[in-house]
C-alpha cells in the first residue's frame, strides 16, 4: 500500500511541475508580449496543451520503468532529461501533424520543457527524502552475508528508499559481493521463487555497466555483455576538444573580473611576490606541461615547512597518506581561501586553452608522483588531465592518494557526457560549500 501510495505522489508531483513551469513561462510572456508577434494564447486553450504535455511525459516515464525502479539521484536526472526531451520532440511533432502547432507557442512549449527540466529533479530530490522520512519511501531489504558496500552506500541514500528490515521477511534481497556464482545462482533460485528482488553487486567491479550493451543468445540462453571505454572513441575525444574550447572562450570574460580581483588581493598581502604559480605537471601520454595555479603560499616556503615539520611530524604521516598537508603553514590569508573555495584553480582555464588540460577529467599529477601512481600510469595519462575531476568532487583533500587514482581510473573507463555534467554540477555545489578542501 505504502508503494502504491508513494508512486501516486510522485506521479501527481511530476504533473504539478509540468503545470508551475507552464506557469512562470506564461507569466514571462506575459511580461515581454510586446516582442512576440504571436498573440498570448487564452487560458482555456492552454488545457488541452497542458494535458498533450502532461500525459505524454507521464507515459514516457512510466516506459522508462522511473515510477518502478529506484535509483540514485543522478542515474534518474539523466532519465528525465532524456524523457523530457522525448516529449518536448513527439508534442511538437504531433501539433505539426495535426496542423495545429500555429495554435501554441513553440516558445512556451520549449521554455516549460527548459523549466521542467529544472524543477523535476529539484522536486523529486526533495519530495524523495521527505516521504522516506515519513516512511512512505522506505523498502525493506535482507542482506545475504557481510559486505560493507551495502551499509555505507545503499542504506545511507534516502533517494533510494531501502533501509535494512528487522525481520527475516523482506521483499528485497541484497547479497554480498563475496559469495560465489554458485552461491549466488542458489540464492536468486530461492529468492525469485518468493517473488523477492534480487540486488547484488557485479563480481567484475570498476566498471559501469548501465553503460553496456547486453546480447541476448536465446539458443544458449545466456548473455554478452558489450564494455567500451567510451573516451578512446575519436568521435566523443573530438567533441570533448570542441566543448572545452567553446566553454572556456564563453567563461573566460564571465571570469575575468574575478581573476582580476583575486591578483589584486594577492599583490595586496605580498607586493613583492608573484601572481600565478608554475608548476610542471603532468599531461595526456605524459607529455609534461606547465599547470598555472593562484600563487597560495608564501616566499621562503620550504624554510618555513621544515621548522613546521620539526615541531609537527605528524603531519609528514598525513602526507604520505593524502599528499596534503591538514594545516599548510606556507599558506598566505588570500592564499588559505583560494585553496578552501578552489579558486586557486581558476587559471587552469588556460591550460585548457592551451590544449594542456581539459575542464573535467583525471587530476593533473606531479612528476613525482609518477611511480606512485604504479602500474595505472597508462590508463590516467591515456586523456588529458581535468581541472575538477571524480576525486574533486568526493571529498577532495579528505580522499587518500589511493583512492584519488581509483577514481580516476573509474573515470576513464566509465566516461560519457551525463558523468561530465554530473561533475560539473557537483564541482559547483563543492566550490559553494567549500567541502572537502583545507
Amino acid at each position: 500500500m505504502k508503494e502504491v501510495l508513494s508512486k501516486i505522489i510522485l506521479i501527481c508531483a511530476d504533473i504539478l511541475s509540468l503545470l508551475i513551469s507552464i506557469t512562470i513561462t506564461l507569466l514571462i510572456r506575459n511580461l515581454f508580449q510586446a516582442y512576440f508577434t504571436q498573440p498570448l494564447p487564452h487560458e482555456i486553450g492552454m488545457y488541452p496543451l497542458f494535458l498533450l504535455l502532461s500525459s505524454t511525459m507521464i507515459i514516457i516515464f512510466i516506459l522508462f520503468r522511473m515510477y518502478h525502479d529506484r535509483m540514485d539521484f543522478w542515474q534518474e536526472a539523466q532519465l528525465i532529461f532524456k524523457g523530457l526531451v522525448l516529449t518536448c520532440l513527439i508534442v511538437l511533432s504531433l501539433l505539426a501533424m495535426t496542423h495545429t502547432v500555429q495554435e501554441y507557442s513553440r516558445f512556451m512549449i520549449i521554455i516549460s520543457f527548459l523549466g521542467t527540466l529544472v524543477i523535476i529533479p529539484l522536486q523529486k530530490s526533495i519530495l524523495k527524502r521527505f516521504l522516506f522520512r515519513i516512511g512512505l519511501w522506505k523498502k525493506e531489504a535482507i542482506v545475504i552475508g557481510q559486505d560493507h558496500f551495502f551499509s555505507k552506500h545503499v542504506f545511507t541514500n534516502p533517494y533510494l528508499g531501502y533501509v535494512l528490515s528487522r525481520r527475516n521477511q523482506a521483499k528485497t534481497l541484497f547479497i554480498a559481493s563475496s559469495y560465489t556464482q554458485e552461491g549466488i545462482e542458489q540464492l536468486m533460485r530461492k529468492a525469485l521463487v518468493h517473488k523477492q528482488e534480487v540486488i547484488f553487486v557485479p563480481i567484475i567491479k570498476n566498471y559501469d555497466f548501465t553503460r553496456a550493451h547486453i546480447i541476448q543468445l536465446s539458443n544458449a540462453r545466456s548473455n554478452l555483455i558489450i564494455v567500451e571505454n567510451n573516451l578512446l572513441n575519436r568521435t566523443n575525444r573530438a567533441f570533448k576538444v570542441v566543448l572545452d574550447y567553446m566553454l572556456s572562450l564563453m567563461l573566460l570574460p564571465c571570469i575575468f573580473p574575478l581573476l582580476l580581483i583575486i591578483a589584486y588581493l594577492i599583490k595586496k598581502e605580498e607586493s613583492h611576490s608573484p601572481v600565478f604559480f608554475q608548476q610542471k605537471r603532468l599531461g595526456k601520454n605524459a607529455k609534461e606541461f606547465t599547470c598555472y595555479k593562484f600563487r597560495s603560499m608564501r616566499e621562503n616556503s620550504e624554510n618555513i615547512l621544515k621548522d613546521y615539520l620539526i615541531k609537527h611530524p605528524e603531519e609528514e604521516e598525513h602526507y604520505k597518506l593524502y599528499h596534503k598537508y591538514k594545516n599548510d603553514p606556507r599558506l598566505t590569508k588570500i592564499g588559505n581561501f583560494l585553496r578552501k573555495s578552489s579558486l586557486d584553480e581558476l587559471p587552469q582555464i588556460l591550460n585548457v586553452i592551451k590544449g594542456d588540460m581539459s575542464l573535467i577529467g583525471p587530476r593533473p599529477y606531479m612528476l613525482d608522483e609518477r611511480p606512485k601512481i604504479g602500474n595505472n600510469t597508462d590508463m590516467i595519462l591515456v586523456v588529458k588531465p581535468g581541472i575538477t575531476g571524480l576525486w574533486q568532487v568526493s571529498g577532495r583533500n579528505d580522499v587518500n592518494f589511493k583512492s584519488r587514482i581509483e577514481m580516476d581510473i573509474w573515470y576513464v573507463r566509465n566516461w560519457s557526457f551525463g558523468l561530465d555534467i554530473q561533475i560539473l554540477f557537483k564541482t559547483i555545489l563543492v566550490v559553494l560549500g567549500q567541502k572537502g578542501s583545507y
